[in-house]
């Protein structure tokens, strides 16, 4: 393919992305924008840089969690009613996309699954990417249209579904809290790892002994979490509902804090994740590098729900009928591979493999518990992932970040 190709599919790209992003500011004048609701922007800050795709190349165990979800979402697009066949084009959308690498492998099947269905090699598919305004949008587009090559954790290529032609990709910044498509537009909504974020930041865990609601004991709930979390799902059931054409299918793979106690980064197997990240950031006032109220300052923006929780919200939405909810496992795959003995990597190197993944979605929350005034953030920060890798390198066996999520399909009735 010539340099100018590529140049001009850069052009197109910009624009395109322009397009969406002036639309969502159009949006954003809107009540729900009015009334201080911003769909989550800004709780989440990608670590890299735009167009670099460090998400992907970071969380490897994404595509471990996808692939664990993969058959259950095949199995529905066997029998979802199919309007396609008439002219009109198939519309999937990814909520919560982050850069769009790790979904690409499942995207792919998923258009081959629709085009087998009625036996239509050239049917269109269109391919809607959703984050919030915020997001590493350059590196959506770069994944999406195969400009940026994508390996899972094992270093498997993985194929983008625009490759397969007739593949037309689009993206939204208007945030997954709020209805971002028209009404009866979209055939087969899917999002992982993503709906744990809320619209906005209750922060009731600043001051306080614990920096994530999972990790609160039952007599010291962050009820604000808690509160705002069961709003947020209402909300974005409503969009949803909204959103689907009628016989839509939606899989949201969450986060979740499971009937035995499990959430992400602790299960019954090897050390808490959160416990290593509590050790690291307290290392950091030993250091005198942070102060009382900063150690103290870590509350993060998200809330992982039980399948309870779950069910209340799905249970008030009369258009929306629950095909299966189940909690499911997915052991870390960075812990795995060293421990087979395969990776032929030290101690050291090990710590230096897994802990990126662990920052690539707390680092800006953790940032956020400094001082605003502070000019040496990213030095203090620095500080804090060496600690944690140092406390990785002395059990490298234990550390990993193995996934609990919900894995819930309903459609529109």
């Amino acid at each position: 393919m010539s340099v100018s190709h590529f140049g001009m599919k850069t052009i197109l790209v910009i624009m395109l992305l322009r397009v969406n992003i002036l639309s969502a500011f159009s949006l954003a004048s809107s009540a729900t924008i009015a009334s201080s609701n911003t769909g989550g922007a800004g709780a989440h800050v990608p670590v890299g840089k735009d167009g670099e795709g460090a998400y992907t190349a970071s969380t490897k165990g994404c595509f471990d969690v996808i692939n664990t979800a993969t058959p259950m979402i095949l199995k529905e697009i066997e029998n979802i009613p199919l309007t396609c066949s008439d002219g009109k084009a198939f519309h999937i959308a990814d909520y919560g996309t982050a850069d769009a690498g790790t979904s690409l492998g499942l995207l792919s099947k998923m258009v081959q699954a629709v085009r087998k269905r009625i036996d239509d090699d050239e049917q269109e598919i269109v391919l809607h990417y959703e984050d919030q305004l915020t997001n590493e949008w350059q590196s959506v587009f770069n994944h999406a249209l195969g400009l940026k090559d994508v390996q899972d954790a094992y270093n498997n290529p993985v194929t983008s579904p625009y490759s397969l032609g007739n593949v037309f990709v689009e993206a939204c910044g208007v945030g997954f809290h709020n209805q971002c498509y028209s009404s009866n537009s979209i055939d087969f909504g899917l999002s992982f790892t993503a709906m744990h974020w809320l619209s906005s930041f209750p922060s009731s865990l600043k001051g306080k002994k614990y920096m994530h609601a999972a990790r609160c004991p039952d007599d010291e709930p962050a009820l604000l979490e808690k509160e705002q979390a069961a709003k947020d799902w209402l909300s974005i059931l409503k969009a949803r509902a909204k959103e689907l054409v009628p016989g839509g299918k939606f899989a949201c793979v969450n986060f979740c804090k499971s009937e035995e106690g499990y959430f992400l980064g602790q299960t019954n197997v090897g050390a808490s994740m959160w416990d290593s990240f509590q050790s690291a950031w307290d290392q950091l006032k030993d250091q005198n590098l942070i102060d009382e109220e900063e150690r103290l300052g870590v509350s993060f923006p998200n809330y992982y729900r039980s399948k309870q929780e779950f069910m209340e919200g799905l249970n008030q939405i009369p258009e929306i009928k629950v095909i299966s909810i189940e909690e499911k496992i997915v052991r870390c795959p960075y812990r795995e591979l060293y421990n087979s003995g395969n990776t032929g990597m030290n101690a050291r190197e090990y710590a230096e493999w897994f802990v990126p993944t662990t920052r690539s979605w707390s680092h800006s929350t953790f940032k956020n518990a400094l001082h605003s005034n502070r000019e040496d953030k990213e030095k203090v920060m620095a500080q804090f992932w060496e600690n944690y890798m140092s406390i990785v390198e002395k059990d490298p066996s234990s550390h990993g970040m193995d996934y609990a999520h919900a894995h819930i399909i309903f459609e529109k009735v």
